[in-house]
């Protein structure tokens, strides 16, 4: 019984050009996969992480409130801090200090900031009340503040 050419020149291993396409397909794969690995993980680390140095004071001077404190980012994506709000819980209520820095704060520096809220309210503030930062890009950072 003879055989037709065609079942003679079969073999069981695949062409090549099949093989170089499998191993072209699977290193496209891996670096899209590391890529989106990589991609994802930089946008999720880069965030700003705010801390406070020294102690928050609170003066009264012409009239105006004044509240000065030292802020550090330790994070690693700048921080904001162009109209940000400081609301302190006062005896007569919550007093909102508006940022009088028009500034932005680079990861793994500090910035001396003023704060503001118009009339003499320093009498109101207990010392030791607690004070909540409200930055423009949604963070927020509570601490205490003290009066001379």
């Amino acid at each position: 019984m003879m055989m037709s050419p065609t079942l003679k020149r079969r073999k069981g291993a695949l062409p090549p050009v099949v093989t170089v396409l499998i191993v072209v397909a699977a290193i496209v794969a891996t670096a899209l996969v590391a890529w989106f690995l990589y991609a994802s993980t930089a946008r999720a680390t880069r965030t700003a992480m705010i801390s406070v140095v020294g102690v928050p004071t609170l003066y009264a001077s012409g009239g105006n409130t004044y509240l000065y404190v030292t802020l550090k980012n330790d994070g690693t994506a700048p921080l904001n801090v162009s109209n940000a709000k400081v609301v302190i819980q006062a005896s007569t209520g919550s007093l909102t200090f508006t940022c009088q820095n028009k500034t932005s704060i680079e990861p793994g520096k500090a910035a001396s900031l003023v704060f503001q809220v118009s009339g003499d309210q320093l009498s109101s503030i207990p010392d030791g009340a607690l004070a909540t930062l409200q930055t423009p890009d949604g963070y927020q950072l509570s601490f205490a503040v003290a009066k001379p």
